[in-house]
């Protein structure tokens, strides 16, 4: 859908988080009149009084729009959802509205794991060799946000929240990664690959994979159409080792020369050059510069991020890593040193085993403090197979274990396997207790 098309037509945005008042300020700008509708709770946020209303009134005021902005948060299954498709509403978003007025400007970057740090590379990359670029989207800031001129590349990081409602296809998409994620909100796996690969649908002009003959690139060839092109990186001579991307006849960058850790991030840099050579049509020179500028990236927060602590021990936020699949790619970065592992926090069901097999197999034992829910699910779906792990009251209890036993890891790694909701407001709330624990506080 068209920002055009809301012109004369009911609107109203459901959702009052960073989206939902993005999406007002935006419509209004735009001479759009729109009513943001909260359900879930009876109260109206302080700062909308006027412009919102909640609980049966929001839910009367979905029912009797024509057109429904809907924030990313509120999931396909919520049965208002269900009862808008029964009464015709049309449903789309802002991220939706923002893609058709600027797909030819945009690299969306999207997978289960990798978004955030290949979508950061990409704008780093672009800007680097003097392509200007503007990063948004799910990272935190809002697609409409961006440079307004329309000049600049905008690179987005999207969700699979915001993949699943669109209708229109960026320039250029990256796949970084699929596996189980979010399954609630989306109803199940197969509808969390359906709604994250809704990103390259409608006809993008090119696809960006790891490899040609994995399992993303089938499920990609599965959902687009000609002329979208699917490469990878070792379609422009790209190849990565466990510990460096080599491009034939351009260089090579070692990870020692990076802030990042872990092959799975130099899959990450892989794909982001192969993307932003893609967009700039990089010639041999412009390779070099590419290479060159990936060395001065500089590290983002909470992924694999050391940070300063008060023994001599490597302490290792990994607090985004919300999944079991990228608890095992934080452990293979430390693959030859002891590491004391703070696992489990809320369930939401996802399998264990691909971390239970990883920890059965490691040579160099890890020793796991489960918290939460899922860190009990973890312990008792591991029995028998997974030594050294300890089940403790909470994460608090772990921090108490650690500092008793300074010399018994070389590591200490919040990788958590799981959402933070249990003990913490957010993954970031997680993080600085754990940076606070780093430093004796």
């Amino acid at each position: 859908m068209r920002f055009e098309d809301l012109a004369g037509r009911r609107v109203v945005i459901w959702g009052a988080g960073r989206e939902g008042r993005a999406a007002l300020t935006e419509l209004a700008e735009r001479g759009v009149d729109a009513t943001i509708a909260v359900t879930g709770t009876s109260e109206v946020p302080a700062d909308l009084v006027g412009v919102a209303v909640a609980g049966e009134d929001a839910v009367t005021r979905l029912t009797q729009a024509q057109v429904v902005v809907k924030s990313p948060g509120v999931p396909h299954t919520d049965p208002v959802f269900g009862r808008l498709a029964e009464l015709g509403v049309s449903v789309t978003s802002l991220t939706d509205l923002w893609l058709n007025a600027n797909a030819d400007r945009v690299i969306a970057v999207t997978g289960t794991k990798g978004k955030s740090t290949t979508s950061a590379l990409i704008h780093h990359l672009l800007n680097g060799v003097g392509t200007s670029a503007v990063l948004v989207g799910n990272g935190g800031t809002p697609v409409s946000a961006g440079d307004r001129s329309g000049s600049a590349v905008a690179v987005a990081e999207v969700s699979s929240y915001q993949a699943a409602d669109l209708s229109a296809s960026p320039r250029l998409a990256v796949v970084t990664s699929l596996f189980p994620e979010h399954l609630p909100w989306h109803g199940g796996y197969d509808a969390y690959v359906a709604d994250k690969l809704n990103l390259v649908a409608h006809r993008p002009d090119v696809v960006v994979v790891p490899d040609l003959t994995g399992e993303i690139a089938r499920l990609v060839r599965s959902r687009v159409t000609e002329p979208t092109r699917v490469i990878c990186p070792a379609t422009i001579g790209i190849e990565v080792t466990d510990t460096t991307v080599v491009w034939d006849r351009v260089g090579a960058v070692a990870e020692h020369e990076l802030p990042l850790r872990g092959r799975h991030n130099l899959v990450n840099l892989a794909l982001a050059l192969t993307a932003a050579a893609s967009w700039t049509g990089a010639d041999p020179g412009d390779r070099t510069r590419l290479l060159d500028q990936a060395r001065t990236f500089p590290a983002l927060a909470h992924r694999l991020e050391r940070v300063p602590s008060a023994d001599s021990r490597a302490w290792v936020d990994d607090s985004l890593a919300t999944a079991p699949e990228a608890v095992v790619a934080a452990l293979e970065t430390y693959g030859s040193e002891r590491v004391v592992l703070i696992a489990g926090g809320a369930d939401r069901g996802l399998s264990f085993a691909p971390l239970i097999d990883y920890l059965a197999g490691r040579p160099t034992p890890v020793t796991v403090l489960a918290i939460g829910p899922a860190g009990a699910r973890l312990a008792a779906e591991a029995a028998g197979r997974v030594d050294g792990l300890q089940v403790v009251a909470g994460f608090a209890a772990a921090v108490a274990a650690i500092h008793a036993d300074p010399s018994g890891s070389d590591v200490v790694l919040l990788s958590p396997g799981a959402p933070s909701f249990d003990e913490f407001a957010s993954y970031e709330e997680r993080s600085a207790a754990f940076r606070a624990a780093a430093s004796g506080a």
